[in-house]
């Protein structure tokens, strides 16, 4: 009986020393739980090769996708069930426990309890050998007793294995030895305050626990911007919004990028996309400040696009809480084409605008100079412009501009 003990508690001790060891892994963050799981689908159209090591647009889009589901706190269970409904069940390299593919995680464990018992009854019969005949039959009615205990020790081995093995994983709202989101909050929340390249070292940290923070990745991209990394930039925003579409921050910088690059649509289309979203009050104080819309719409405007030019304007006029500028601008834009038809509507507008804002410096140089230009209206240019030049330092190119005209000394 005392080898029997023996070898439970050795058991016992053993199972506690692996658990204790695999136990202490370190937490798995949502960017190692997106690769992990990368490395166990196959890439759907390639050979051999898994959604992780293949580069083709399928499976940059599978990874893109995993992150998303692993950032928004899936199991690995629901990203794998997911993606077996897209994409079929031979994408999954991982066998599941159901089916045919169940003994591919029932049989280990079999064969190591078969094992440990084999093991006990050949200790016995050896025990029971060396002891003589006598004892055999006192000792039989007792075997079961230890090899149950044996056995549980086994399976309590195996379990534990298994479930140190998951603890390592843990999705974004599950908690382990401390929880992503709140780590990911301070780190973001000390890059709002940072030197630009201290910014980017902190949103790159928050990167690499959460692969899809469109925050991170859309400031990271900002920062990088104005640090003169215009390349690594654009990456950056571009994956913000392929990952969340309605960010307007994102859509907001990328616009600034585009525009920059000349390319005054697409940065249009950005800023049309950003009007049906619900944009903090802060991003149209930016807008506003940058004076980007008027930017993009004057370009358009001398590209020959200016029914895109007045679209855009036009857009965000509906949805802003300043459309003075962008009113100024569209009359200036209208009064500039030189067609009498648009004449009436472009008076129209900077009427409008200075009733808003009867001190908005481009509506009262706008109006000054197709008072006097257009309509002949020497009087009521010579009102405009000395309402400017009261103005505390107005735009220099206005003033060089009024001053041309001779309606500034």
């Amino acid at each position: 009986m005392k080898h029997f003990r023996w070898l439970v508690l050795v058991a016992l001790v053993l199972g506690a020393l692996v658990i204790s060891e695999v136990a202490t892994q370190p937490v798995l963050t949502n960017a190692d739980r997106a690769h992990q799981l990368a490395e166990n689908f196959a890439c759907p159209v390639c050979s051999g090769q898994s959604v992780a090591e293949s580069d083709v647009p399928i499976a940059r889009a599978i990874r893109t996708e995993i992150a998303r589901m692993v950032d928004q706190g899936a199991t690995d269970a629901m990203v794998r069930t997911e993606l077996v409904e897209r994409f079929g069940e031979d994408i999954d390299y991982t066998p599941q426990g159901s089916g045919l593919t169940g003994l591919v995680w029932v049989l280990p464990v079999l064969v190591v309890t078969a094992a440990g018992t084999g093991l006990v009854l050949a200790l016995r019969r050896w025990s029971g050998a060396g002891s003589g005949g006598g004892a055999s039959g006192k000792s039989s009615k007792k075997l079961s007793r230890p090899l149950v205990l044996v056995g549980i020790a086994v399976l309590a081995l195996g379990a534990g294995l298994l479930v140190a093995q998951t603890s390592g994983s843990r999705g974004a709202g599950e908690t382990g030895s401390g929880e992503i989101r709140s780590s990911t909050r301070t780190l973001l929340a000390q890059a709002g305050v940072a030197a630009p390249q201290e910014a980017i070292d902190l949103y790159t940290e928050v990167l690499e626990l959460q692969p899809s923070n469109v925050e991170a990745l859309t400031y990271r991209g900002w920062a990088l911007w104005r640090s003169g990394g215009q390349v690594l930039a654009r990456l950056d925003v571009n994956a913000a919004v392929e990952f969340d579409p309605a960010y307007p921050d994102a859509r907001v910088f990328r616009a600034s990028m585009l525009f920059a690059d000349g390319e005054s649509a697409a940065a249009a289309d950005d800023l049309m996309v950003l009007d049906t979203l619900a944009a903090p009050p802060i991003v149209d104080d930016l807008l506003a400040a940058s004076h980007l819309r008027e930017r993009i719409a004057a370009d358009l405007a001398a590209q020959g696009e200016l029914l895109a030019a007045l679209t855009l304007l036009d857009s965000g006029i509906e949805v802003t809480g300043q459309p003075a500028p962008l009113l100024a601008e569209r009359g200036w834009l209208l009064a500039v084409t030189f067609e009498p038809d648009l004449l009436g509507l472009a008076l129209e507008a900077l009427d409008e605008a200075l009733a808003l804002d009867p001190e908005h410096p481009n509506a009262l140089a706008y109006r000054a100079l197709v008072r006097s230009v257009l309509l002949d209206d020497a009087e009521g240019a010579a009102v405009d412009a000395a309402a400017f030049a009261t103005l505390t330092d107005p735009p220099e190119a206005l003033v060089e501009l009024l001053i041309a005209e001779g309606l500034l000394g």
